[in-house]
Formats: structure tokens, C-alpha cells, sequence
């Protein structure tokens, strides 16, 4: 696949960060934003009653009388780890596209905010190193419990995004156990038809050797689906919840300005701050 490097500007890149935590509500807490000191200049941020009034943008107070501080990006920051959950499935049509541009999103902001940067995939009960020929032809897909559990410690540090298509989490409704990942967003990369489905009526399927079945899409089966879906993603959402997770939903669309769009939406992990 080519590089979409140039549907993200260096300009909109630097303007790029992770959405402020505010409890466990807002996706994005980073424990190396730091209020009054050295390092790159990240934006502002309304000041909160109690905190110390020494970081108060001066400049800002003087000329609006509004108490608002300055915050800095330190350069020694925490790395960011990318987990793609590995199908054949997720390299189909154009989610395959939409997963170039999110990576190629991710790694440019890691980039730019100075930050290490890495990427895995998983396979049988380990986690690998991305490389090219692994995605073209990825491994089949594993249980969740299967593979949670074996998460190195290494994940630890740093912010985790997992990357993946999955409509089925019954196995995380009972499973208790802990992972190694303090900052977990889980991005679900799904298609149109999957996340929104409203096809009734004939159908017909064709293999790419000409072969095809014709079958007819019942209304009542939707309306069963999309009671299976809410409920399969309820389970995701309320694990996450439980552990200070983050869940995002993307549409797996070619286009990268739709995609921004979603990740730095009203509910989405990360803000264009002004500059």
C-alpha cells in the first residue's frame, strides 16, 4: 500500500494530541503533560480551583482576565504501542485502506510529539513485530483470553491501542484476569455494513471464481443482528470501563478526512489544538 503521509500535513500533526482525562470519562490521560515547565509548547487548558496560581498564564490573565494555564509536552514522553488483532479479515476492502491511514496517522503523531513508537500484531498467544509481509498475510485469529493474559509487561508503559474488527467478545464477559496496560483504547475498525447494516431483500454472493448463491435477507433477521451486535460490544465496552479503558468505533472507509474527523470527534481520543 502507498503512504498517506501526505493526507496529514506536518502542520495539522504538530496540532495533534491525546484528549485530556478528566476522571476515567475522557479517553487519553498523559502523565507527561506537565503544567509550567520545559519542553514543547501544548496548548492551554482552563485552570481548576486549588491548583497552584504560579502556572497561570500571566499574559492571558492580563489581557482576557481569564485564568488559564500553559501546558508542555515533555520530550522524554511515554511510547506508544499499536496492536493490530490479527484476521484476514482486516486487511479486506477497504478497511485495509483505512487501516493504512490509521497507522500511518498514529506513527506521524508519535513522530511528531517525539515519542517511541511501536508496532505488533498478534499471533497464536504472542505479540510479534509488524513487519510488511506479516500483514499481507496475516495469522489467524485467536480467543481474547487466549492471548490477554500472555501481553508482555513491556506494555506497561506507554499508551496501548489495539486495532481490530472483532464483533464477538462473549469470552471477556467472565474472564477477571489483569493485563500489564495502564492506558487502553480499543479501536474497532469496522465496515459500514457491519457497524450500520440496512440491506433487506435479495441477495446475492460471488466467489472470485465465478461460483455465486442467491439467498433473500429477512428484516427480522437485521433487527436480530443488530440486537446481537449492541449486546456483543456492550461486553467490550463494559470490560474496558472496568479497567479504565477507552472503546472507539471507526468507519472503515477510504477516505483519511472521515477518519480524522472520528478520532478527533466530540467523543473521540484525540483534540486539533489552535495554533
Amino acid at each position: 500500500m502507498n503512504s498517506r503521509q501526505q493526507d496529514f500535513p506536518e502542520s495539522l500533526l504538530s496540532r495533534l494530541r491525546w484528549r485530556q482525562r478528566w476522571g476515567n470519562q475522557v479517553p487519553g490521560d498523559h502523565p507527561s503533560l506537565r503544567t509550567g515547565e520545559g519542553g514543547d509548547f501544548a496548548g492551554h487548558r482552563r485552570w481548576q480551583s486549588g491548583e497552584d496560581l504560579q502556572h497561570l498564564d500571566l499574559h492571558v490573565w492580563q489581557r482576557l482576565r481569564q485564568r488559564w494555564i500553559r501546558e508542555y509536552r515533555q520530550e522524554a514522553d511515554e511510547p506508544l504501542h499499536v496492536i493490530l488483532d490479527s484476521a484476514p479479515s482486516l486487511v479486506f476492502g477497504e478497511r485495509a485502506t483505512a487501516l493504512q491511514i490509521l497507522r500511518t496517522l498514529l506513527k506521524g503523531v508519535a513522530k511528531k510529539s517525539r515519542v517511541p513508537h511501536r508496532e505488533w500484531i498478534i499471533r497464536g498467544k504472542s505479540l510479534e513485530t509488524l513487519n510488511p509481509s506479516t500483514l499481507q498475510d496475516p495469522p489467524e485469529r485467536v480467543s481474547l483470553s487466549e492471548i490477554l493474559p500472555y501481553f508482555p509487561r513491556s506494555l506497561s508503559q506507554g499508551r496501548v491501542i489495539i486495532i481490530s474488527d472483532r464483533l464477538t467478545f462473549d469470552e471477556l464477559s467472565d474472564w477477571s484476569g489483569s493485563i500489564p496496560i495502564r492506558y487502553l483504547q480499543w479501536w474497532s475498525l469496522l465496515l459500514e455494513e457491519e457497524s450500520n447494516p440496512e440491506w433487506t431483500g435479495d441477495l446475492q454472493l460471488t466467489e472470485p471464481g465465478g461460483k455465486f448463491w442467491k439467498s433473500y435477507f429477512n428484516p427480522s433477521l437485521l433487527q436480530q443482528y443488530q440486537q446481537l451486535y449492541r449486546y456483543q460490544f456492550r461486553i467490550l465496552q463494559d470490560w474496558l470501563q472496568s479497567r479504565g479503558g477507552f472503546h472507539l468505533k471507526v468507519t472503515a472507509v477510504s477516505s483519511a478526512a472521515h477518519i480524522l474527523g472520528e478520532l478527533t470527534g466530540s467523543r473521540g481520543p484525540m483534540e486539533v489544538v489552535s495554533g
